[in-house]
């Protein structure tokens, strides 16, 4: 019993962290309505106190509530990527099961190359032809993660069409887009679950990661790569204000490790 206990444990955690996340970023700039964007030059870098809670960045800029903003910025280009990416990839892994043949090895051969390729590179060479912007940035990180999932549909769901009871519902005249989502779909849901909710927290620091380097979200818009890239700078005057995004990305993704973590997990080597 006690065994049990403990098992749940990691994933009464990575709810709660992940729930909490979630809620800061729905509510948060609702409760703390503070105009990210506002600047006062004659608090510039003021630590944290009642009319700041954690301080201003160089701009004067209120440091809560651009920390609250790129929350829900980050998390919706995230939750966009993985939902466009579980799409995508069960779409195509459903035509390469059913058709077979050359579409079906062609479709294989595409996924691995551009699985093979460093996703997080090619997307910050293109984000730097293309500009930033939240739509550029989804579609470049769209392009490099739908791999994952198409591999992990396939190979999961190659399984369960060659198994008796799907050919048992073929003979019976059962349709193929029946049979994916009464009897594939609910097998393979649980693995695409995990492997989201690791990916929305690796997609955040991707964010962060472009913003990081200027090819990101472009400003005004409040991110916490570009914020940590703003006021390290200042990291021995203003550290409270530094740590704060830097917290607020350990967070996430540590949440959604977690989470992940304690879900069904896919077969190794898919992912």
């Amino acid at each position: 019993m006690s065994h049990v206990s403990e098992a749940r444990r990691p994933w009464k955690l990575g709810i709660a962290l992940t729930l909490l996340f979630v809620m800061t970023a729905t509510f948060g700039p609702l409760l703390y309505a503070v105009d990210p964007n506002a600047q006062n030059l004659l608090s510039v870098l003021s630590p944290p106190g009642a009319q700041y809670p954690l301080g201003t960045d160089q701009l004067g800029r209120d440091v809560l509530a651009r920390l609250l903003h790129s929350a829900r910025y980050s998390a919706g280009i995230a939750i966009a990527v993985v939902v466009f990416s579980i799409a995508l990839g069960c779409i195509l892994a459903g035509i390469a099961q059913w058709t077979g043949g050359m579409i079906s090895t062609s479709l294989v051969m595409f996924s691995d190359a551009v699985y093979a390729l460093p996703g997080l590179l090619v997307t910050l060479l293109l984000a730097d032809v293309l500009g930033g912007g939240a739509m550029v940035i989804v579609f470049l990180l769209w392009i490099v993660a739908w791999p994952e999932y198409f591999r992990l549909s396939y190979s999961v769901g190659q399984q369960i069409v060659n198994s008796d009871h799907v050919l048992a519902s073929r003979l019976a005249g059962a349709s193929g887009g029946t049979i994916f989502r009464l009897q594939v779909l609910p097998v393979i849901l649980p693995y695409l679950l995990s492997l989201g909710a690791i990916s929305v927290g690796r997609i955040v620091l991707a964010i962060a990661t472009l913003g990081f380097l200027g090819v990101g979200i472009a400003p005004p818009q409040a991110e916490w790569g570009m914020m940590i890239n703003d006021l390290r700078v200042y990291w021995q005057i203003s550290p409270v204000q530094l740590a704060a995004p830097v917290f607020a990305i350990v967070w996430v993704v540590l949440a959604l490790l977690i989470l992940s973590q304690s879900m069904p997990k896919a077969k190794p080597g898919l992912n």
